[in-house]
């Protein structure tokens, strides 16, 4: 069985109850911290370590756009990974080193 129907059948298991979820999308944003959002989407006085857990209850996927800059330590990987449920999907950015150019006409 692969990792995404393992993550599946994880998904059909967990009672996370995320409010910008849609069945059959994933719906996030392009960060998990913005100026603007202590305060608005995080509680007031939360600490920034734990906005990644937070986040992760209302959305089920964030984009990481640091990836597209460098590669991120094991250790934070293997951080942002403890702070999810299993079903929650990262979108890492490619990296600029690819050249990797996409147009859309």
């Amino acid at each position: 069985m692969g990792k995404l129907e393992e993550a599946g059948k994880l998904a059909n298991l967990l009672n996370v109850e995320r409010p910008y979820s849609e069945p059959g999308l994933y719906l996030g944003t392009s960060a998990f911290t913005a100026n603007g959002w202590p305060g608005s989407f995080y509680p007031v006085g939360m600490k920034p370590a734990d906005y990644l857990k937070f986040y992760s209850t209302k959305f089920q996927t964030v984009e990481i756009d640091s990836t597209y800059y460098r590669t991120p330590s094991a250790s934070t990987v293997t951080s942002w990974y403890e702070k999810t449920p299993p079903d929650f999907v990262f979108a890492a950015k490619v990296p600029q080193l690819c050249g990797v150019s996409i147009y859309v006409s």
